[in-house]
């Protein structure tokens, strides 16, 4: 008997389980085809006022429970939820590097944002500094908003390319949310049908079930923190670029000469290679050649006199 009755819970908890599950894939549905929207809250209600369904409320405040039946809570809207990242490219007269870089950071700090890397970098041939630095600059600023900032940013030097991009995740944002409310409906039933289990192959069925459940809200809730302050900060590059100290060679007359002269040294080099490493052997060559034109007599064989009849 004790057997069938833990097969009876065993089986009420799984249909119990599937039901959560129906209902709570019923609900997403309909939250996910809705437009953004905040969790749904209750307004305090003054003593003596009605919640909409004539009986005044005794307490300082309503409670959801309180509310009457057929009663229409209005959803809290929100605004769409957009990312947005900018470029900018500004050209400093020669020398002002540090100078503009330095009001840049200022103004950034200024309106609340932060940076998030930078590099720089010198060009040896005219000593000219050019570098990029990317920051995270709040959206909505006490100070002044992102756009206010980007002209304050041009109007540090002259801009010569500008690039806005921005991408709506208002619609990814609304399913995150309505998936993290329906993951943690299940978890609360869950949490009520372990506490009547009452059996260990029960429990360890809803535990089970409830640790994948925990695990889905923890990813969810880092998908939402990661979309909120995505499209709370925006993301801003600055590329500085110092002009050069001479004038513009429009016709590239100056740029053929110089990379002719470099090739001149070029071959120049080249040769002082080759020469260098050639010597040793010619001296070589020379040495012995040498030592062979003063050995070549004593090598040589003597000439023998003919002898003649004797007279």
């Amino acid at each position: 008997m004790a057997g069938v009755a833990s097969a009876m819970n065993v089986h009420k908890v799984l249909i119990a389980l599937a039901a959560v599950s129906l209902l709570s894939a019923a609900c997403g549905g309909g939250l996910a085809g809705s437009t953004a929207s905040r969790s749904t809250e209750v307004a305090p209600v003054a003593p003596g006022q009605s919640t909409g369904g004539g009986q005044p409320n005794a307490g300082p405040a309503a409670k959801p429970a309180d509310v009457a039946p057929g009663a229409v809570i209005q959803p809290v809207p929100e605004g769409p939820r957009v990312q947005r990242s900018a470029r900018v490219a500004l050209e400093v007269p020669h020398g002002r590097f540090d100078t503009v870089l330095d009001a840049l950071i200022s103004q950034v700090e200024a309106a609340g944002g932060y940076i998030s890397g930078s590099q720089a970098q010198t060009d040896d041939g005219q000593a000219l500094r050019t570098g990029q630095v990317s920051f995270q600059v709040p959206v909505d600023s006490k100070t002044h908003g992102f756009e206010e900032l980007l002209r304050s940013v041009e109007r540090l030097g002259t801009p010569l390319t500008i690039e806005i991009t921005g991408t709506d995740v208002s619609q990814q944002y609304v399913d995150l949310r309505a998936r993290l409310r329906n993951a943690e409906a299940q978890r609360d039933a869950m949490l009520a049908l372990m506490a009547q289990a009452r059996s260990v192959s029960d429990t360890i069925q809803i535990q089970n079930q409830l640790g994948q459940v925990t695990g889905q809200i923890e990813q969810l809730n880092g998908q939402i923190e990661y979309v909120e302050h995505s499209t709370a900060y925006a993301a801003l590059a600055v590329s500085i670029r110092e002009a050069g100290a001479g004038p513009r060679d429009e016709w590239g007359l100056q740029s053929a000469v110089v990379q002719a002269a470099h090739n001149v040294v070029g071959v120049v080099a080249v040769l002082v290679v080759v020469l260098v490493t050639l010597l040793p052997l010619a001296l070589l060559a020379g040495v012995v050649g040498l030592a062979a034109w003063r050995l070549w007599p004593r090598l040589r064989p003597a000439r023998r006199t003919p002898v003649g009849p004797a007279e």
